[in-house]
């Protein structure tokens, strides 16, 4: 199969481009113009092209594109324009960027530049900045030579880097990769304009009111000691975080600062409206994001961008393009989105998710047959832990016991302690009111009893951090990290023998805690965060493992943590969603026989209906 590498010199000025718009937006705008283009066949000399609309369609007619592979850096861009502009479908889509987010997931930037001085290439080139604000029409012949020798290089560049990438790309993540592309680059989602329109307005009117509803005065939005007691009058604890200037503790109320920005969505309105008034925000995360889709609606079918392996340590997607598809609420104000998302007339959505697989892969990391043994049974292991807590049977009808047991499997298989446990119930209470705030005490018992009962998965936090951390900072001697030996010490981390895996880059043990780099930051790393990521990372390779096997039948649309959707025609539904519960049922090979799974799948006219 041929591969051909692309690269696309595109029209953009100080206030129309992607640092300003999303991918989409940027492409689909009148304003949008192609001013050239380079094709390298395999190994051979890139081609440049510059001419008109139609000049470059005839021009891009003449490769073989159904049959071949399509390389880019950043191949969401590129590829919306083949596919939107120029009908342009090829056989497979790779993309260097998201393979150099796997394979160097602590670089700081994968940016093509970038990524040629870590492979010691040539630099590239500037000739960029100075297109800003040029049509094709404005280029003078040598001006256009150098662009065309600037595109040419890029190209050169990105072919380089991604040979040396495929060399240790599997064969799974390739089809992932371009699985990912194709969600973007053939969307399927259809938003209903009214009601998007209607959420917008709802949004924009419950933020109004949220300010007004703030009661505090200037003073306490600006002084951090009062604006942290005003916090705390909502129950909820003011972020901290080390100060890069004075090593000391401080609060954490800057626009940076996730933990204080992740307020926005608090459960409260009040805590959303104080939080946005000591930002200066005009507005709320819910009403941008509402807002974000009406404009994407009225463009036509809605793309889904989600970054491969964007959750950088542990591999899993995250969200992009300045709408995160992997934070669609399923309840709150933004909860309408869902049902907003249609498929076509004559079509149906249909989801599907590996239930329970965090709970599940951890048990089985850990070796945790007992528990492993109850899956396979079929027990509800909320109700079984909280039947231990209560003393008694508890079934689904006990909503509040089984919550907490709930809470406590969930919240409690990675070191988290009592205090911690008490904040989680806390916010769980908020948003239910059937389930009661426990005291500290209780919490104390709770963590007590789940640590006994799950004897083996507290060993693994301690294996973790006794063993295979010191491992790893020597060098990495290819140990087992669980019980079964499925991941690895290896490439400053651990994975499946030979593949991409989680990677604690420069780790680190200063006297008193384990840190790594990831990106321009240190972050902290111990026993039980080890088994999270570990756990996370596991359970992404078998959903993914299990999302392929959909996509190869039924082209995946969107893809959430442990859920795959698809979007088929309504004559293949019956065929489609057990194809689906198939898929979902089935671990990949290397876990298959101690790995219980199980799913659940719906389906409907919307994304919401079908959850």
């Amino acid at each position: 199969m041929d591969i051909l590498t692309v690269d696309m010199e595109t029209y953009y000025d100080r206030y129309f481009s992607l640092s300003k718009m999303q991918t989409d937006a940027y492409v689909l705008d009148r304003q949008f113009e192609v001013i050239g283009v380079c094709v390298a066949v395999n190994n051979n000399p890139p081609e440049w092209f510059s001419g008109t609309f139609e000049e470059t369609q005839r021009w891009l007619n003449k490769f073989e594109w159904r049959t071949s592979a399509v390389r880019c850096h950043n191949t969401m861009f590129d590829g919306f324009i083949l596919t939107q502009k120029f009908g342009i479908r090829p056989f497979l889509w790779m993309d260097t960027l998201a393979q150099a987010r796997m394979m160097h997931p602590w670089l700081p930037s994968h940016s093509l530049a970038n990524m040629a001085k870590f492979y010691n290439l040539p630099d590239k080139g500037t000739a960029v900045l100075d297109a800003i604000g040029k049509r094709r029409e404005d280029f003078t012949p040598e001006a256009l030579s150098e662009y065309a020798e600037y595109c040419k290089h890029d190209t050169e560049l990105c072919r380089s880097i991604g040979q040396e990438m495929d060399k240790f790309t599997p064969t799974l993540e390739a089809r992932l990769i371009d699985m990912t592309v194709r969600m973007f680059t053939e969307p399927k989602f259809i938003g209903q304009k009214d009601k998007m329109q209607e959420l917008y307005q709802a949004e924009v009117q419950r933020k109004e009111q949220l300010l007004n509803s703030a009661f505090v005065d200037r003073e306490t939005i600006m002084s951090n000691d009062k604006f942290a007691e005003a916090l705390e009058m909502f129950g909820v604890s003011a972020p901290r975080k080390i100060s890069k200037t004075t090593g000391k503790e401080t609060y954490a109320f800057a626009k940076t600062d996730k933990e204080f920005t992740d307020l926005l969505e608090h459960d409260n309105p009040q805590v959303q409206a104080l939080v946005a008034a000591r930002l200066g925000v005009k507005t709320t995360i819910a009403e941008t994001r509402a807002l974000r889709f009406v404009e994407m609606t009225q463009r036509g079918p809605l793309p889904v961008f989600l970054n491969f392996w964007g959750a950088k340590t542990t591999g899993r997607y995250s969200g992009g393009n300045m709408v995160n598809w992997q934070n669609l609420p399923a309840r709150g104000p933004s909860a309408g989105l869902r049902d907003a998302l249609l498929a076509p007339p004559g079509h149906v959505v249909l989801a599907g998710d590996s239930s329970n697989i965090e709970l599940r892969v951890v048990m089985a990391l850990a070796g945790q047959d007992d528990v492993l043994d109850k899956l396979r049974a079929g027990v509800d292991l909320y109700c079984d832990f909280a039947s231990k807590l209560f003393g008694r049977t508890i079934t689904k009808a006990d909503k509040a016991e089984r919550f907490l047991g709930k809470t406590a499997m969930l919240g409690l298989q990675y070191g988290a302690g009592a205090e911690r446990f008490v904040e989680m119930v806390r916010i769980a209470a908020r948003a239910d009111p059937s389930v009661t705030p426990i005291d500290l005490n209780r919490a104390y018992a709770v963590v007590d009893l789940y640590r006994q009962v799950h004897g083996r998965v507290v060993e693994l936090w301690k294996h973790c951090n006794d063993v295979i951390l010191p491992d790893i900072a020597n060098g990495c001697s290819l140990i087992p990290v669980d019980d079964n030996g499925w991941f690895i010490t290896q490439r400053e981390g651990f994975g499946r023998p030979g593949e991409p895996g989680v990677m604690y880059h420069d780790l680190q043990w200063d006297g008193k805690e384990w840190t790594y780099q990831m990106g321009k930051n240190r972050v902290r790393i111990f026993g039980p965060k080890v088994v999270e990521n570990l756990a996370q990372h596991a359970a992404m390779k078998v959903v993914m493992w299990q999302t392929a096997r959909i996509n190869e039948r039924y082209p995946i649309k969107l893809s959430v943590h442990d859920e795959a959707v698809t979007v088929v025609h309504k004559d293949e539904l019956a065929d489609a969603e057990a194809y689906m519960s198939e898929c979902l049922s089935m671990a990949p090979k290397w876990c298959r026989h101690i790995l219980p799974v199980a799913c659940e799948t719906g389906h409907g006219e919307s994304y919401g209906a079908a959850k």
